[in-house]
């Protein structure tokens, strides 16, 4: 009786257990479905960090109305000039004084949430987390695009400003620190502030070439992803009396939009705190099959009259 329930214990085992066919099956059928979600869930996430830099950008968008109506109407500067001879020009800043402070970084205090944790007055001085006061990078994510999330340098930031025709504060003459190449700018000599792009994702001056190296946080090569990322140069350039991002590189290199979200789009903030998702390409970028963009393309949507005139540099 024992051998013949011995027998039947065994007998119940095998039936229980998987054959090697059942296995293989099973396994076929758990790739098929990874394969079949897995691109779905990309999706998903990639859809998620779109919707998060759209709300970011909106957020944005307040401080720089709040700005302008703090100050007299005038537009946000893109950066604090350099005046070179070791003369540091500063501005108080959420946190206190910071040296050479860009547009995001002006605006932090108005959306309630400070750029930096240690901000530096001084271009040599250090912060506590080892970074100098001119490259520090940004202590929130709110001035970060998620898709891009160590893109934190406030030099090779991932949002760039269309400072060419809201906010050039580079010095006219270098010998005037009173005169600069396009600012102040009203903000309601914006003819149509939702149909004038004020902030967008931006690619860099790594936008001018056809190989583009990666992202360096304090890095200054021009054809790297983020370089000079704060401005965002419009589409349409005069090749001799137009500047650049990169005015000092030769040839002159641009920082334009980059469409790194779904569908090749990039974020965009528009003039009336709206934001959207609109390819390089609708913003007026021409961008040949290598991937280099060029500098003749639509400013529309750049220019506050809606114009389609090529940037240059005032006499």
């Amino acid at each position: 009786m024992t051998g013949f329930m011995a027998r039947h214990d065994a007998q119940r085992e095998r039936l229980r257990a998987f054959t090697l066919v059942e296995l293989l099956v099973v396994i076929s059928i758990i790739a098929l479905l990874i394969a079949i979600l897995l691109p779905s869930l990309k999706k998903a996430r990639a859809q998620g960090k779109t919707t998060v830099c759209l709300s970011q950008l909106h957020t944005l968008g307040q401080g720089l109305a709040m700005y302008a109506m703090d100050n007299n109407d005038v537009l946000v500067p893109c950066r604090m000039p350099n005046l070179g001879d070791g003369v540091n020009w500063r501005a108080v800043i959420a946190g206190g004084l910071k040296y050479r402070p860009t547009f995001l970084a002006i605006i932090g205090g108005y959306v309630g949430v400070p750029a930096f944790d240690d901000p530096q007055p001084e271009k040599s001085t250090i912060d506590k987390s080892g970074e100098k006061g001119d490259r520090q990078n940004y202590a929130s994510t709110v001035y970060v695009c998620p898709a891009v999330a160590d893109w934190t340098d406030e030099r090779n930031g991932s949002y760039g400003y269309n400072y060419q025709f809201l906010g050039n504060n580079r010095l006219l003459d270098e010998g005037d620190p009173t005169r600069f190449k396009n600012w102040p700018v009203i903000a309601t000599r914006v003819r149509s502030p939702g149909r004038c792009v004020a902030v967008a994702d931006s690619m860099g001056t790594a936008a001018s070439f056809r190989f583009k190296k990666p992202y360096d946080n304090n890095g200054r090569d021009p054809d790297q992803l983020g370089n000079e990322g704060f401005n965002l140069d419009p589409p349409r350039v005069d090749p001799t009396k137009g500047e650049m991002a990169e005015y000092d590189n030769s040839p002159q290199a641009a920082s334009t939009a980059h469409g790194r979200h779904n569908a090749g789009q990039a974020a965009v903030l528009w003039m009336d705190a709206h934001a959207s998702g609109e390819t390089p390409q609708a913003l007026g970028y021409n961008v040949d099959p290598d991937g280099v963009v060029g500098f003749d393309g639509t400013n529309n949507l750049f220019h506050i009259d809606g114009k389609d005139e090529a940037w240059v540099v005032p006499d």
